[in-house]
């Protein structure tokens, strides 16, 4: 069930040529246009290191995993992203999700296994294991049935690993994804699996059954791009494709694949979710400096309702858009463009986004003595602490022309500081930032001193 989604990544990636920023003005039409963007802060995630990110909305909670190799603990956080608790039982969590019903957490762990833990608890209570040579990477669970794609660690290939109850044998399914699988399901199919490989180009799209006890295809289809994620509607009759290209997320009916609609957004694709009442489309794209990043479409509609940017020096993260039920807040995570930050966002028509600020304050003193006609002048711009941080700072003596003073990078500490010469009568001293991506708002600042 498309409620979270994975980061996990491996293979190739690929370079493609930005496009023009008109991609929703050339959708709109004379009767209805996009709304503004919405800038979105979002505030920091409090893991360590980041994998997949779940949604459920019942309890109040997104359930964070922290990837493999650290021994770190599968993390709970509100809704608003304060730290809850840690799940100490848990950890080297790839992925995470949901059962359809709410009662079940599933987590790919360690490489070795995927763990169930009930919900409201969030103690194990069941555990499926892999054999050796494979190594589940994602989970989700439909028909009964818990479903891992895996990679090879040994077994020849990757593929879907399938089981039917915990301590089993998984069934091995390699006919169809065999490299890097991203996989999703819909309550609304149960027992189907919309699945492709990451990282290979073409996008290879196959639509799996499990029911019975034979996986077997039931429809598959080749398009261009590099898939970054599958998301299914609830009802299991539509599944949204994020593939880089093209600069548009389109739609495949699962019956047979064959074309939906189409809902733009821009270059490149990256992720997509559904609200859990089936109303709402939540589509991202890769960042830009000219283009928003998250569009909110109502079901089949070609304009937006809600637009979000984030600073361009973000990045967001693969298939970790999450849609609550009724599809009025989003979730999101970001990371600088080194994947080193990581942010929540949250944002949607009934959740109005943190704002970007800029905390810039200015002091002026004399000093004693011999410096008593002197003026030492700091300037401290506290946030943001991203981008060209520069402050240039004038001086203006009894309402006359101002003379700049200070104009230069700041320390480490966000301040520059130099010394002026006071005239007689009221010198007003005044600061100022722009922000070099006119992302962040723009401030001035005065303060005065009279000799």
């Amino acid at each position: 069930m498309r409620m979270r989604a994975r980061t996990w990544v491996v293979g190739a990636v690929v370079a493609m040529v930005a496009v023009g920023t008109s991609t929703l003005a050339n959708a709109a039409t004379s009767a209805e246009t996009a709304p503004a963007p919405v800038k979105s802060l979002g505030v920091p995630l409090p893991v360590s290191y980041f994998s997949a990110i779940e949604l459920d909305e019942a309890r109040g909670r997104l359930y964070v995993a922290q990837s493999i190799g650290y021994d770190l603990p599968l993390a709970v956080i509100d809704l608003d992203g304060r730290l809850l608790s840690h799940v100490d039982a848990v950890k080297d969590v790839t992925d995470v999700t949901l059962s359809d019903d709410g009662r079940t957490l599933y987590v790919a762990q360690g490489y070795d296994r995927v763990t169930a833990l009930d919900a409201e608890s969030l103690r194990v209570t069941g555990v499926y294991p892999a054999p050796d040579g494979v190594c589940p990477t994602s989970v989700e669970a439909t028909g009964g049935k818990v479903v891992a794609g895996y990679l090879n660690c040994g077994a020849g290939s990757g593929g879907l690993a399938i089981w039917s109850a915990p301590n089993t044998s998984p069934r091995l399914f390699t006919e169809a994804v065999d490299y890097n699988p991203v996989l999703d399901t819909s309550p609304g199919a149960p027992g189907l699996v919309v699945a492709g490989d990451a990282g290979v180009s073409p996008v290879e799209t196959f639509v799996i059954d499990l029911s019975d006890d034979t996986p077997w295809i039931r429809a598959r289809r080749s398009v261009d791009g590099l898939l970054r994620d599958y998301a299914m509607s609830p009802d299991g009759t539509t599944v949204v494709q994020s593939s880089g290209w093209p600069y548009e997320h389109r739609t495949y009916k699962v019956s047979d694949l064959t074309d939906g609609e189409i809902y733009p957004s821009g270059a490149y694709p990256v992720d997509a979710a559904w609200s859990g009442d089936g109303s709402t489309v939540a589509v991202a794209r890769h960042p830009s400096s000219s283009d928003p990043d998250v569009y909110l479409y109502a079901k089949g509609a070609t304009v937006p309702r809600y637009v979000v940017d984030f600073h361009p020096g973000e990045d967001t993260s693969y298939r970790t858009l999450l849609v609550n039920r009724a599809g009025t807040r989003a979730w999101v995570v970001t990371s600088d463009l080194y994947g080193q930050s990581l942010t929540l966002h949250s944002f949607g028509p009934a959740h109005a986004p943190i704002p970007p600020y800029t905390d810039l304050t200015l002091t002026a003193r004399v000093g004693k003595g011999k410096t008593s006609q002197t003026a030492t002048v700091t300037a401290t711009l506290r946030f943001p602490v991203v981008g060209l941080r520069q402050v240039r700072v004038t001086a203006s003596t009894n309402g006359g022309a101002e003379k700049q003073i200070l104009s230069a990078m700041l320390d480490e500490n966000g301040q520059t500081t130099g010394t002026y010469a006071l005239p007689r009568g009221t010198t007003t001293f005044t600061a100022r930032y722009t922000d070099f991506d006119g992302w962040y708002p723009s401030k001035t600042v005065t303060t005065t001193l009279t000799r």
